[in-house]
């Protein structure tokens, strides 16, 4: 399993909250044609930085991540996530990789 992790950082402005909902989580959805759960981050507290919401993409293997990627939906949200990065943590998990 491949997943990718997106990390909100926390902010009073709700302006960032709305581009998180309407943009990034907007396009999770069309790339992977499914419900895309948005979590409330309760406590970080050994982290310098805040997140105040968390979702996530999860795929069988990196290759169907890379083609999923590759659609229409995959490239707007790579363009959202270079302008949106300031306020957005991505991290990728794979579960597949050996120790």
């Amino acid at each position: 399993m491949y997943k990718m992790l997106f990390f909100l950082h926390k902010s009073e402005d709700e302006e960032i909250f709305k581009h998180f909902v309407d943009f990034t989580v907007h396009y999770l959805k069309e790339i992977t044609k499914s419900e895309v759960q948005i979590a409330k981050v309760e406590s970080n507290l050994l982290l310098e930085q805040k997140y105040s919401h968390f979702c996530e993409l999860s795929v069988n293997t990196k290759d169907e991540l890379d083609k999923l990627m590759n659609c229409k939906a995959g490239k707007e949200l790579n363009k959202d996530l270079m302008e949106f990065h300031k306020y957005i943590t991505v991290i990728t998990v794979d579960y597949n990789k050996e120790k």
